[in-house]
């Protein structure tokens, strides 16, 4: 019986740690991917309509930003 409570909270856990990630990279990510490929393209990439590949990549470039921003948050403390 142990054993059945113990998966069932791994699986619940799994499941809400998924949903926490899909939030972070869907809604947190993309929104500052696309802000920040607006500002450096000029207004020309990406689209307003874009498909699962061009949101795959505006995600990408916001991980990139949000990592490159804390670095540089961190080395200009450390001064």
């Amino acid at each position: 019986m142990e054993d059945i409570v113990l998966t069932l909270f791994r699986f619940i856990g799994a499941f809400f740690r998924m949903l926490f990630q899909f939030f972070i990279m869907d809604i947190i990510c993309f929104s500052v991917g696309w802000v920040v490929s607006k500002v450096f393209t000029l207004g020309r990439f990406p689209s307003f309509t874009p498909d699962e590949k061009e949101r795959e990549r505006v995600s990408n470039i916001g991980i990139i930003s949000i990592v490159l921003f804390l670095l540089a948050i961190g080395v200009f403390n450390s001064l």
